[in-house]
């Protein structure tokens, strides 16, 4: 059990930790984006808007305007996230503790699982923003409308569902083992 909580221990600072780096890497990534100078070739990918990944076609360069948006953009996923890594912190915590299997650790694993699934529904719109605002100083016509799911995205969800379900399981065994508790 010792082990255990100093591990939780560790843990739980490098999720509080990584709080404050969500928002901190997605302000540095934003202040140097540049994109790519290389335009695309002109294949039947491009002509259809099926690169996958690849950043649209600006016709100027990266405003500040643009930089803040994208920000507050990206910040939708990463708000998600920054409260998933404050769901782990405070089941560390608990772990730490030695609450294994009590209804607020249930809880918790509960809106870890909501926070991942909502994080990748998120990083759809996000995508689908950041494409708009790389592009809305193109001219009319040339604005670029993205929308992304990709298997990464479909895994995240996965595991979400994953984790929501394992804690419904969780919270079956808790009950079932308060009723065999109060058992003579």
């Amino acid at each position: 059990m010792d082990k255990i909580q100093r591990l939780s221990s560790r843990l739980r600072l490098l999720f509080l930790a990584g709080i404050a780096l969500v928002p901190a890497l997605q302000a540095l990534g934003w202040a140097f984006y540049e994109p790519a100078a290389v335009r695309p070739s002109l294949d039947i990918c491009s002509m259809l808007v099926l690169g996958w990944g690849a950043p649209p076609v600006m016709d100027g360069p990266v405003t500040p305007l643009m930089r803040t948006l994208g920000f507050a953009a990206a910040m939708l996923p990463g708000a998600a996230a920054m409260y998933g890594f404050l769901c782990l912190a405070r089941l560390f915590r608990r772990f730490g503790r030695g609450e294994m299997f009590s209804a607020a650790t249930v809880g918790l694993l509960r809106r870890l699982g909501w926070a991942v699934l909502a994080a990748q529904g998120l990083l759809v719109v996000q995508g689908t923003l950041t494409s708009l605002i790389l592009t809305m100083d193109n001219l009319p016509g040339r604005h670029i409308l993205t929308v992304g799911f990709d298997s990464a995205t479909l895994s995240g969800a996965v595991t979400g569902v994953i984790v929501i379900l394992a804690s419904w399981v969780m919270d079956e065994a808790r009950k079932l083992r308060e009723e065999q508790e109060l058992v003579i």
